[in-house]
Formats: structure tokens, C-alpha cells, sequence
């Protein structure tokens, strides 16, 4: 897909620990291959002590939140900023939809099923990502 100057922030969860959260990880780093030039990927860290940079692309861009667990805390981060997310993934709900079971995975040195689940949260990012990218374009007609 050709560069068109918009962009999407994406704040993937940053737990640690979590077999969930490395798979969030993987896929962000994967999303960035899918979408490159039309991604700005936010850290979780960044944003808890308000770094200006950070803060800028978060008000800068419309926002997608990947959360890998029930805490849900990349969400309740940009809340307490003030921030409403244009879009929200969770991992737990990719892994249902696609009948993807994580039982014996490991965070360190994810199985096939890991980097399976990871690949099939990248490329629903990459459909929202497009979603939201067409909603801005149209927005500018």
C-alpha cells in the first residue's frame, strides 16, 4: 500500500511477563512490515510519565489499541489521558475467533501457535489501520 501522508498511532500492551504481551509485541513489529509509513507505534512506558514526544502522536493521530489481557491497560492508560481509541484490538478475542489454543506456549521463543496468533493480531491491525486511514480520507473530501 502507497504512502498517503495519513498515519495511525498504535499503542501495543507493553506487559510484562505475559505470554499475551509478547505475542502483542511480535504483532507490532509485524504490523509495522504491513503497513510501513502508515504506523506510528506508541510505548505504553512513554506515555505513563507523559514524554512530550509521545504525547504529541498520541493527540496527532487517530489511535488503535492493541490490549493483550483482562487488565486491558494499554486502554485504561489512554483513558486516563483523555484519549478515546478510534479502534481497539484483544488478543484473547483474535485467539477465540481463530480457534488459536496457547496451552504449552512459551513467551520466550513463541511456538507456532504463538507466532500464528501473533500474524493473525498483525494482520487485523493492518485491516484497521485501513479502515481508519480510508474513514480520514473520506473526512477530507
Amino acid at each position: 500500500m502507497k504512502e498517503n501522508g495519513f498515519k495511525v498511532a498504535v499503542l501495543p500492551c507493553n506487559g510484562i511477563g505475559r505470554l499475551s504481551s509478547t505475542i502483542v509485541r511480535q504483532a507490532g513489529y509485524r504490523l509495522e512490515e504491513l503497513r510501513p509509513g502508515q504506523v506510528v507505534m506508541l510505548s505504553v512506558n512513554a506515555l505513563a510519565v507523559n514524554e512530550e514526544e509521545e504525547m504529541v502522536k498520541l493527540v496527532r493521530y487517530p489511535l488503535l489499541v492493541i490490549d493483550a489481557c483482562r487488565p486491558h491497560c494499554a486502554s485504561a492508560l489512554v483513558r486516563e489521558l483523555g484519549k478515546k481509541p478510534t479502534a481497539s484490538l484483544y488478543v484473547p478475542d483474535v485467539a477465540a475467533e481463530m480457534k488459536i489454543s496457547l496451552g504449552g506456549e512459551k513467551r520466550r521463543g513463541l511456538g507456532k501457535r504463538g507466532k500464528d496468533l501473533a500474524e493473525a493480531v498483525a494482520q487485523k491491525a493492518a485491516a484497521e489501520v485501513d479502515r481508519i486511514i480510508a474513514d480520514e480520507m473520506l473526512s477530507t473530501l
